[in-house]
């Protein structure tokens, strides 16, 4: 924990995923402080005939999921929602007004698998 779902349309070329990727991961670790052992980006890509929105968004809107531990300030979590969303801007090119997020706050009685934590 934490993980991160970011859903965009097939808009990045194979080497442009990887370097994202990387980039982003690096950015969640160094933003919550967290030990690199831990910490998960993944990348959905859906083509446009899969996507629908209404007809002034852009089809190549992206959508990003944090799934973390409770107890970090709001301040930090919005520094890491945006720090996100440069990275996306940079690597596909979407507007940041295309660009949506959302934080879900997970209990560690509600997590499962990896690295057992403490309460």
């Amino acid at each position: 924990m934490p993980h991160l779902i970011i859903h965009v349309s097939n808009i990045m070329d194979e080497g442009a995923k990887v370097a994202f990727l990387k980039r982003t991961r690096e950015v969640v670790i160094e933003t919550l402080a967290l030990d690199p052992i831990v910490g998960h980006v993944i990348l959905y890509e859906s083509p446009h005939k899969h996507r629908c929105t209404y007809a002034d968004r852009d089809p190549n809107f992206v959508f990003f999921e944090v799934f973390m531990y409770p107890g970090r300030s709001p301040d930090l979590k919005a520094h890491l929602i945006e720090r996100i969303t440069y990275l996306i801007n940079q690597y596909t090119g979407v507007d940041s007004k295309n660009i949506h997020a959302v934080i879900h706050e997970i209990p560690t009685d509600d997590y499962f698998g990896g690295i057992k934590h403490q309460h």
